[in-house]
């Protein structure tokens, strides 16, 4: 059962797209174990990996050994190396949707409410990324995307997501912005929206409430179970 305060009585919804739409939190952990195999890094606990991605970015002193603090610039760029080397297979291989998730998206959309995107991803990533929508027909309902490259400060800052309600002309006040991690919620309730975390994805329950965000639910499927549709 999805926990609320209230149900949300909206205009628009906005996404975030990985761990929210798409079920790619597997695949980031799959990158992450790649490169700390191939830079020799001692492997950490999940529990660890998400308080290094607390604040939006990969914080490495969360994971690095002291000893290998002082190189810490030269692992930084071999990971990237890394990641650019076996991240669009993977993606490629391995992405699809969260299930239900594009139930409730044409669901929403069916009842005349605008639905965007907004991610961290950058531009170079999100057409892998995109694809399970387009194989599922929802990405020509989102009327807006944002991406890392289209605004200066990524969340949690509240740019993006203003950004987002400005190009889908709702107010902020009238947007719901659902997310699975407390980088998300933050941006959200910076930006005065309605928030919404979805289990799907970075971090549980927990790390979710302390963000007090409007609902916490399952899954994205579960969105149509605390919107408000008018006329039914």
């Amino acid at each position: 059962m999805p926990f609320t305060n209230n149900k949300l009585n909206v205009e628009a919804v906005l996404f975030d797209l990985d761990g929210t739409l798409i079920d790619s939190a597997p695949i980031y952990y799959q990158i992450i174990d790649i490169i700390f195999e191939r830079l020799a890094i001692p492997t950490v606990s999940r529990e660890t990996l998400q308080e290094a991605m607390d604040d939006g970015d990969f914080d490495w002193d969360y994971v690095l050994p002291d000893p290998m603090k002082p190189r810490k610039e030269e692992l930084i760029a071999q990971a990237r190396g890394i990641i650019d080397d076996v991240a669009p297979d993977l993606f490629h291989n391995q992405i699809k949707m969260i299930p239900g998730a594009a139930e409730a998206c044409k669901k929403i959309a069916g009842h005349g409410m605008k639905i965007g995107l907004v991610t961290s991803t950058p531009t170079d990533y999100i057409a892998v990324k995109l694809v399970p929508l387009q194989k599922a027909g929802i990405q020509n309902l989102l009327e807006v995307v944002i991406t890392a490259d289209d605004v200066v400060n990524k969340k949690p800052h509240a740019e993006p997501l203003v950004k987002g309600s400005k190009e889908l002309k709702v107010p902020v006040e009238q947007c719901a912005y659902v997310g699975d991690t407390r980088v998300d919620i933050r941006s959200g309730n910076a930006a005065g929206m309605r928030t919404v975390g979805v289990l799907t994805g970075f971090d549980d329950f927990k790390a979710l409430d302390r963000e007090n965000p409007d609902a916490i639910i399952d899954s994205a499927a579960q969105l149509n179970d605390i919107i408000v549709f008018q006329g039914t």
